[in-house]
């Protein structure tokens, strides 16, 4: 089902009159912003959008894109933890800023020139964005020097001294 590649532009306009559906998939090292935040280019993003128009007819992009298995380097113990990204995607197509400033603040803008929308880039900002702020295993176990073994020693009190001098009265 999700064999078929995206095509890398597509004309948002056309695509949200005919209220088409479009499902493919697309490589994880094709995403270089999504790659740069990750260890490895290991993966594909699997994408279903569909393209229509609102109740006040602006272009509306809505579906679904996950990305499965990517590499992140997880910030306890330092090693790869692979992990599903998934983005419930909702936007609405603007030719300029000034269309963006006038939506309402439940929708988001994805600003295109010329009606013409780069598939790759807004898939790669909304995996950005999916991205989990500090990624770590769910399980991680990170053992220190630091940990118990400190507690097991048992050490002089620093008042020791004080306590002899006390009883010697």
């Amino acid at each position: 089902m999700f064999d078929t590649p995206l095509a890398r532009i597509l004309d948002s306009r056309k695509l949200c009159d005919a209220q088409q559906q479009i499902t493919g998939s697309i490589a994880v090292a094709e995403l270089d912003g999504l790659l740069s935040y990750l260890e490895s280019d290991a993966g594909k993003v699997e994408v279903t959008l569909r393209f229509q128009r609102d109740e006040r007819r602006r272009p509306l992009i809505t579906g679904r894109v996950e990305a499965k298995g990517v590499e992140i380097i997880c910030q306890r113990c330092l090693q790869i933890d692979a992990q599903d990204l998934c983005v419930d995607l909702n936007v609405v197509v603007v030719l300029d800023e000034s269309q963006a400033e006038k939506l309402p603040a439940e929708c988001d803008a994805w600003i295109v020139e010329d009606g013409q929308l780069n598939v790759r880039e807004l898939l790669d900002q909304e995996l950005i964005l999916s991205l989990p702020i500090v990624p770590y295993h769910v399980d991680c176990k990170v053992e220190t020097q630091y940990g118990d073994a400190g507690a097991a020693q048992q050490q002089e009190s620093p008042f020791g001294v004080l306590a002899s001098l006390l009883q010697k009265d």
